[in-house]
């Protein structure tokens, strides 16, 4: 079964980034603009043999989810962790929204999978979230 990391975010240049560094290490991914999609992805993929290991948001993106886009992810696969990428510059009610949406979500941490940790640390990833 192949992994597909999703990459959500507003920035071309920032989710392109991000999806190059994965890829040179060997991990899939996929880019999302937004909340439709993402819920989109994660419902398409287990239908096509693959399953999505995580989905790394950037905060500007965040912006743009209604408040039932926010209550359909707090409670839309819990088992896949969300991260932040770039968590240095979010705002204080991003952050709040971000916090929503991990409250009850699975945790991701390094030592899960330590290799993927420090890629997505080098690439300005927050690797726990909640």
């Amino acid at each position: 079964m192949n992994e597909i990391i999703i990459v959500a975010g507003k920035t071309k240049g920032g989710v392109c980034r991000l999806r190059h560094c994965l890829w040179e290490k060997g991990y899939n991914s996929i880019p999302c603009k937004s909340a439709e999609q993402i819920i989109e992805e994660m419902e398409i993929f287990p239908t096509c043999d693959a399953t999505v290991p995580m989905v790394i948001i950037e905060p500007e993106i965040l912006s743009e989810f209604s408040d039932d886009l926010i209550a359909r992810l707090s409670d839309f696969a819990l088992d896949v962790p969300f991260l932040l990428s770039n968590q240095e510059e979010v705002q204080a009610d991003l952050a709040e929204t971000f916090d929503k949406i991990c409250e009850y979500r699975a945790v991701f941490k390094h030592q899960q999978n330590p290799e993927l940790a420090d890629i997505l640390i080098d690439a300005g990833v927050v690797v726990t979230c909640g």
